[in-house]
């Protein structure tokens, strides 16, 4: 499952990706929530995405689930 997926993130990843994109802050309101700079806050999120991204791919392969990438790449 998706929370299953976040549940796997490290730490520094899940906090940004929950207080953004779960809980809707902003970036300014996470950045001074985790006391981080709002650059650090940017990088970790795209990179939370980003293995959030991996780790639904794999869940989703095992499963035999073909992704709308998986498609356009056999194109």
């Amino acid at each position: 499952t998706v929370r299953g997926c976040i549940a796997e993130l490290p730490e520094a990843y899940r906090s940004v990706l929950l207080l953004r994109d779960i809980e809707e802050r902003s970036t300014r309101e996470v950045a001074e929530a985790l006391e981080l700079s709002t650059a650090a806050v940017k990088t970790r999120l795209h990179r939370a995405r980003q293995a959030l991204a991996t780790l639904l791919r794999r869940q989703y392969a095992r499963a035999g689930v073909t992704t709308a990438d998986d498609a356009a790449s056999n194109n």
